[in-house]
């Protein structure tokens, strides 16, 4: 074995021996799991169609405020997927529940029959540390006939428990994210049936 090869060997094995030493990533999510309740009626339909997020948040680190108007970026705690994909599907899971509709999706395509599309611009789904989550969207709702609405959530969502754990911190925009849909679910059923 050549001396670059012993050097280059014993580089790799020191390497490894520091990743070895470091805490292994937990992965979160928003979505709590479970079996969806049966949906009793396909109406009204929702078309989940498009959820804009701050550059800040939208990346696999778990992203932290502080109150002193810090940022931290939490390597031991990531997202298991992206934002912009799973949180599509999470509002639609709370607006199926909460409409009783079995026709709500996330980003269908264009063959999908819907009475209304909605789409998400986030100002603001932040983490804050000793705080819960402060959540600012604006949200857009057209319905079929053409007539649009729009709406916009703003609150802070306290966090249950120690609000400086990330798991706690997480589960406060899990809320925040129900309580949205909440909001959009009530606009939906103040539509004029037609």
């Amino acid at each position: 074995m050549t001396l670059t090869a012993k050097l280059t060997c014993v580089a790799l094995i020191v390497s490894l021996g520091g990743c070895a030493g470091s805490p292994p990533a937990r992965h979160l999510t928003l979505d709590e799991g479970g079996p969806r309740s049966a949906k009793s009626s396909t109406t009204p339909s929702v078309a989940v169609v498009r959820v804009d997020l701050p550059e800040l948040i939208d990346r696999p680190q778990l992203v932290i405020r502080t109150v002193d108007r810090g940022v931290t970026f939490s390597e031991q705690y990531r997202w298991a997927e992206p934002l912009r994909r799973e949180i599509p599907r999470v509002i639609a899971n709370d607006l199926a529940e909460l409409l009783d509709s079995a026709g709500v999706a996330a980003l269908p395509g264009d063959g999908f029959d819907y009475d209304y599309r909605l789409s998400l611009d986030f100002q603001q789904l932040d983490a804050v540390a000793g705080r819960g989550a402060d959540v600012d969207v604006l949200w857009r709702l057209k319905h079929r006939s053409g007539e649009v609405f729009a709406g916009r959530s703003s609150f802070r969502q306290p966090a249950k428990g120690a609000a400086s754990d990330h798991p706690t911190l997480v589960a406060a925009q899990r809320q925040a994210l129900r309580r949205i849909a909440a909001e959009i679910a009530k606009q939906i059923a103040a539509f004029p049936k037609s």
